[in-house]
């Protein structure tokens, strides 16, 4: 169910993306990084562009920076057309995934560094630069050299810098990537709070659906040189439109089932245990009954039964996560099937392999998927 506001065009958005593409070489040789790609981004939002390696969401972080020109289409900041201008002539800063500070400059001198390009007066760099610093937190390093700051104050610093400015967007591809895990999670928290602080709006890239799930306003997930879906963090997540999708964002289960009904955004699909259950329709999406279709269901959205059972399985093996455990089962039409049990204390929410158990889906768990 993706947000009807998505696309260009709106009123409040500040960046506006029309039928975008980009090919790289020619002839035989010739590779379309990006097709024909539209898409709106509001203004002072937590935008991510999630998709794996070489689907497209750097080549269109870089064609909205102005480092690449766009094969067709259009790129609009502010109403204004940018394709063509280079990244000088665009109202935005990007932070890079290896920060790129100067070593031999200290800290306060690299947040400054581009309002001194710029010509500000020296009082305006100095002040500016006291409140980023003070932004990220950083007014006790403001002396150091980038080589006496760990990496993740590094990346703060690179942050300051690119805000110094007060661009209308800032772009930020995959500045976590180079973190550790404890230190990403923080990281995360901090970008997030400095979006909500300076109001700018924030175009981010990643391959890390965790990352997309906590930060984001809005993602969209991009396979293959498009844009799949776009929509709210929750949206994207209960309500995949496609499977690659679904898969792609977190663990999921899916079933291929019969359709019994269909009655305008939901349907009615008949469950390996026999029962029918009703499941959620992609928008648009209006297959004929009795037709076979891909359902998902997250494994958090099942749980084990003793009585009023969806389906029923044998459990293959179970997993440890410390906070739930992963219950593997096999079904009878021999699908696979995962299910998460929290662990409370009382157990660690373990069963016997080959135990046989009842299955039951929470109301709302099941999404049919476009084939």
């Amino acid at each position: 169910m993706a947000d009807r506001r998505d696309g260009p065009g709106s009123g409040d958005n500040e960046i506006e993306i029309k039928r975008l593409s980009k090919v790289f070489g020619q002839g035989d040789a010739a590779f379309r990084a990006l097709d024909d790609v539209s898409l709106g981004i509001r203004r002072g939002e937590f935008f991510t562009l999630l998709g794996p390696s070489g689907c497209g969401k750097t080549t269109l972080l870089r064609l909205i920076a102005g480092f690449e020109q766009p094969s067709a289409g259009e790129v609009i900041i502010n109403g204004r057309q940018v394709a063509g201008l280079g990244p000088n002539a665009r109202p935005v800063n990007t932070v890079f995934q290896n920060y790129a500070l100067f070593p031999h400059m200290t800290v306060a001198d690299n947040i400054g560094f581009g309002l001194r390009m710029l010509g500000k007066p020296a009082a305006e760099i100095r002040e500016t630069t006291e409140r980023m610093l003070a932004l990220v937190r950083m007014e006790a390093m403001a002396a150091r050299k980038p080589s006496e700051i760990s990496g993740g104050q590094q990346q703060r610093v690179a942050l300051a810098r690119a805000l110094a400015p007060q661009p209308r967007v800032l772009l930020l591809d995959e500045p976590l990537s180079a973190l550790d895990l404890k230190l990403r999670k923080e990281m995360q928290s901090e970008l997030k709070r400095l979006q909500n602080e300076t109001g700018i709006t924030f175009v981010f890239v990643t391959h890390d659906q965790h990352e997309a799930l906590t930060m984001s306003d809005r993602i969209a997930v991009m396979s293959g040189g498009r844009i799949l879906q776009s929509g709210r963090p929750t949206e994207i997540y209960n309500h995949p439109a496609e499977r690659f999708v679904a898969d792609f964002i977190g663990d999921t289960n899916f079933l291929d089932v019969e359709l019994v009904a269909v009655n305008g955004a939901t349907a009615e699909v008949r469950l390996p245990g026999g029962g029918t259950r009703r499941a959620t329709l992609p928008e648009g999406l209006a297959p004929d009954p009795g037709s076979h279709v891909t359902i998902v269901i997250r494994p958090e959205h099942a749980s084990v039964t003793e009585e009023a059972a969806d389906f029923e399985g044998t459990v293959e093996d179970a997993v440890f996560f410390g906070t739930d455990t992963h219950l593997n089962l096999r079904l009878s039409d021999a699908a696979r099937f995962t299910l998460r049990r929290q662990n409370t204390g009382a157990g660690d929410g373990a069963m016997p392999e080959g135990s046989r158990v009842g299955v039951r889906v929470a109301d709302g768990g099941i999404q049919v998927l476009r084939n």
